[in-house]
């Protein structure tokens, strides 16, 4: 081992094994009549790390978890550097887990795994508002601040067709219900000196 595996500034103690799991993300596409399928690269997921070691007494496993525990519950990409990860482009990892086990066949002995995980930047999200027009200037020879001002929207529109009245259909018998409902009162009229 040329370079000791670190995590962040933190070197990893005692160390039993490392390995990786690299994997290209493959999506399989059935077609029925054909012999086997077909697969589509969607491209290589992330690297995963793998370490597990041994600590004696309760100083070392105390160090650990202080170190690794620090690191897991803030969730931040730390930087990580190892021999096994040499050529890939791994330079930031997350804690995805760890444990720490302890047994009664050794006493003040501790076992841990560590996985990490490639860390990658997301991208920034789009925004259509911020760089709006910016380029209008330079394309077509317009000053961006005259706006909608050079543009006939009504113009845009062409002929419209004339709408005319929407509640004609509806007015006959709107009125016919309006006459048919003014003799109600009249009729209700003997209930009304009932209840007074």
């Amino acid at each position: 081992m040329l370079i000791r595996p670190m995590i962040g500034a933190w070197e990893v103690p005692r160390i039993e094994s490392i390995l990786t799991h690299e994997a290209r993300r493959l999506a399989v596409l059935p077609v029925p009549g054909l012999s086997g399928d077909l697969h589509q690269d969607m491209g290589r997921g992330a690297i995963a790390v793998e370490i597990s070691g041994s600590l004696y007494g309760d100083e070392a496993r105390d160090e650990l978890l202080k170190e690794l525990r620090g690191k897991f519950l803030a969730g931040d990409p730390v930087d990580f550097v190892a021999d096994i990860v040499g050529e890939s482009e791994l330079e930031q990892v997350l804690i995805e887990s760890f444990q720490l086990a302890e047994t009664a066949m050794l006493s003040d002995t501790f076992h841990y795994r560590i996985v990490l995980r490639e860390y990658t930047e997301p991208p920034e999200p789009p925004s259509p508002a911020d760089d709006f027009g910016l380029d209008v200037d330079a394309d077509l020879g317009l000053d961006v601040d005259l706006g909608l001002d050079l543009l006939d929207l009504p113009g845009l529109l062409g002929s419209v067709p004339e709408i005319g009245d929407l509640l004609s259909p509806v007015t006959d018998a709107a009125q016919n219900l309006k006459d048919t409902l003014g003799g109600a009162g009249a009729l209700l009229s003997p209930l009304s000196d009932i209840l007074d």
